[in-house]
């Protein structure tokens, strides 16, 4: 049985306003609670950019990568519980990535997976950005047992490059996941997490993007 409902992320409620994207709720099956609880503790990495630019966004989080331009990490992959691995294995199969082109309504062909987890410890964040071209659809998954609105840290749909002009707010409920095509409109950001180092903000990213596009953003 699969760890993921691919038949919600398939049909998934496309919003036109203010870009296409969707909010999904309980994607994951029985499994979830062990997912949360096994969620790795250890081997992030910080990164942080805090001088940015008209392309180059800013940000402060903790990033643990499992497939780069379609590669795995070897090395943090085996660090994964059986459980993990078994969902890694799943969002790099044919089942996943047909649900998101029929949810999505995107062209995937070409395109390749890029996959981390991700940390939001307190005062982590990410500014207003539209993401690169070379990125189609992005798929987030939550993975936090609890969470308090007065800790911040939603994603925030945008309707501008403005924290506060927000159409939608996402909190990182277990189970709830945002499916994202990405247009020259596309804005959404992350406002810090608050609350004193208590919690974590956590994320299971998953981009399909070009390869050949992305190498030559980098440079």
């Amino acid at each position: 049985m699969s760890l993921i409902d691919l038949a919600a992320i398939g049909s998934a409620p496309l919003a036109a306003h203010p870009y296409p994207y969707a909010v999904l709720r309980d994607v994951f099956g029985g499994e979830q609670d062990a997912l949360v609880a096994e969620f790795p503790a250890e081997g992030f990495r910080y990164d942080v950019r805090e001088n940015g630019g008209p392309d180059r966004k800013r940000y402060r989080t903790y990033n643990y990568q499992l497939v780069k331009d379609g590669v795995p990490d070897a090395a943090n992959v085996a660090r994964l519980t059986p459980r993990w691995r078994r969902l890694l294995d799943e969002l790099t199969g044919p089942a996943y990535r047909a649900a998101v082109a029929a949810g999505s309504g995107a062209d995937l062909t070409g395109t390749a997976l890029d996959i981390r987890l991700v940390r939001y410890a307190e005062n982590c964040w990410i500014e207003p950005h539209v993401d690169r071209p070379d990125k189609v659809v992005t798929q987030l998954f939550y993975l936090n047992e609890t969470w308090r609105p007065e800790w911040s840290g939603a994603l925030r749909v945008l309707r501008s490059a403005d924290m506060d002009d927000w159409s939608d707010e996402v909190f990182p409920y277990a189970g709830n996941s945002v499916l994202m095509v990405r247009t020259d409109r596309a804005w959404h950001a992350v406002p810090p997490v608050t609350g004193s180092g208590r919690h974590a903000r956590k994320t299971l990213l998953v981009h399909f993007a070009h390869p050949a596009a992305a190498e030559a953003g980098r440079r």
